[in-house]
């Protein structure tokens, strides 16, 4: 990727409805991609009120989370499987890296988010069940 992307535009598209949802546990996510090469990949999602990401790891890549707007909650657990919550805000930043759980949800009326995903190739997805679940 060697030309600039126009991170207002993607919202834009996003806010139009003018992409077709992904289907996330039942839910419909509006996403769009901001970026793919061989070795990386980003995408911006746009959660409503309501909507997440269920829990669950990676075993080979980070997963790096960039704040556009609104508020959203990225829970992660630690070894203990004690519960720990990040606020993520327009600005704000969170790696998340391999092995450690995590799930995203929507704090308020929307919550936008890049997440940029490394290396690539060893991608997976693998399912948590939190020792105890906390409700929102």
């Amino acid at each position: 990727m060697d030309t600039p992307k126009d991170l207002n535009a993607l919202m834009r598209l996003l806010d139009s409805g003018g992409v077709a949802p992904v289907e996330v546990d039942g839910q419909p996510i509006l996403c769009v991609s901001v970026y793919e090469t061989s070795r990386s990949q980003a995408e911006m999602y746009l959660l409503r009120p309501g909507q997440r990401i269920p829990a669950h790891r990676h075993s080979a890549i980070d997963d790096v989370f960039v704040g556009i707007r609104g508020r959203g909650r990225i829970r992660t657990w630690d070894r203990a499987g004690k519960p720990v919550d990040h606020t993520i805000e327009a600005g704000s930043i969170l790696v998340v890296e391999p092995g450690n759980p995590h799930e995203v949800s929507c704090l308020g009326d929307e919550f936008c988010y890049v997440l940029t995903q490394s290396p690539k190739d060893e991608y997976d997805n693998v399912s948590y069940a939190a020792p105890d679940p906390v409700l929102t």
